[in-house]
């Protein structure tokens, strides 16, 4: 039997430079496919409530027809900005992907969660869930579903009669870091142990490495992979389209097709020392997960100052948009255990870097 493939990109945002068309440089890359996911990370309305946030992402609704073009036939709308334009953005951001015939998972119109996506290729049936963390409220006649363990096992454990596999979408974990945590890759571990075949992680906005685990496979972030890059480190430029096989027996094959988001946020093949260059990231990264090198100690060293400082940036425009509410948040966000932690991490970073420094 001929495998079912199956691509994956990370964030999607639909925003570029100069008149440039999201895709037109990976066109042929997305089209070798039975199916093409990736996470939108926008409202396709340009009305609505905007949310008192840092980063509202809108686009014209009209941008889904460059969705369409590309070949995409899934996307998530679990994720921490598919209500920036409320209630009514939502809606209208489903309405214009069931009008180009895009199938959509982890939201959905009314109060009860949103159902699985069963979808038959060659014979072959794959389901899709998913999920997003974060602390945000739904409005009243909106479901998007948040990433609770116990959920999302007996999800998988619903769909598994139905489906040959199942594929969660994850939009999880801390923005800028290179690495999941400790916590993320157990959490990973037990979907795969309770039936899951693959994982499709975003939000960090970096690639953090892939998984083999028992017969499933973990992709802890994809990255960005069509975005406006302009406020980030050079290496969230770097992402890649994951490429993955699937027959009834499970997963046949999987590649990595490295990328690179360019200065008008269009993704790009990375080809030459610019190729290499993302396959050694991806590499690297993997590996440290892979040995088990993602201690909770080294990973709070590691994200500490990162977290802390782009978290207080974010509550500074807040507090000085919206003054007081944000202001007692940001109080007691800054004593909540995880940022304990994080200065812990801070602190014992730094010690080692001077006591390092002084050997040198």
């Amino acid at each position: 039997m001929t495998p079912v493939r199956l691509r994956a990109v990370g964030d999607v945002l639909l925003w570029t430079r100069n008149g440039k068309r999201p895709f037109d440089l990976v066109h042929h890359e997305l089209q070798e496919k039975d199916l093409l996911f990736g996470n939108l990370e926008t409202v396709l309305s340009e009305s609505g409530d905007p949310s008192r946030k840092r980063w509202v992402n809108t686009t014209p609704p009209e941008a889904a027809g460059y969705l369409k073009e590309a070949g995409f036939d899934i996307l998530s709308l679990a994720n921490n900005h598919t209500l920036d334009m409320g209630r009514e953005g939502f809606e209208k951001t489903l309405d214009v992907l069931e009008s180009h015939g895009i199938a959509y998972i982890g939201g959905a119109r009314g109060d009860g969660p949103p159902q699985a996506l069963v979808v038959e290729r060659r014979g072959i049936k794959l389901g899709f869930l998913a999920y997003t963390n974060g602390m945000f409220r739904s409005p009243p006649g909106v479901a998007v579903s948040r990433l609770k363990k116990k959920t999302v096992i007996d999800e998988i454990r619903r769909l598994k009669d139905r489906c040959d596999h199942i594929i969660v979408s994850l939009h999880w974990g801390i923005e800028n870091v290179y690495y999941p945590s400790p916590a993320q890759v157990r959490l990973a571990h037990d979907l795969i142990d309770g039936g899951a075949t693959l994982i499709l992680g975003h939000h960090s906005h970096t690639i953090q490495g892939l998984e083999r685990y028992k017969d499933g496979l973990i992709a802890y972030s994809l990255g960005n992979f069509q975005f406006d890059t302009g406020l980030f480190k050079e290496k969230i430029k770097s992402t890649m389209i994951l490429s993955v096989d699937l027959d009834r027996g499970g997963i046949r094959d999987y590649t990595v097709i490295p990328c690179f988001i360019n200065d008008d946020f269009q993704p790009e093949a990375a080809e030459g020392r610019i190729g290499e260059k993302v396959e050694r990231w991806i590499t690297e990264c993997s590996e440290r997960v892979q040995n088990g090198r993602v201690t909770r100690r080294w990973w709070f060293e590691e994200i500490g100052e990162e977290y802390i400082t782009y978290n207080l940036e974010s509550y500074r425009y807040r507090i000085r948009q919206h003054g007081l509410a944000p202001l007692v948040e940001c109080g007691v966000w800054l004593v909540t255990p995880f940022c304990l932690n994080c200065y812990a991490g801070v602190i014992r970073r730094r010690l080692r870097e001077r006591y390092t420094e002084g050997y040198a």
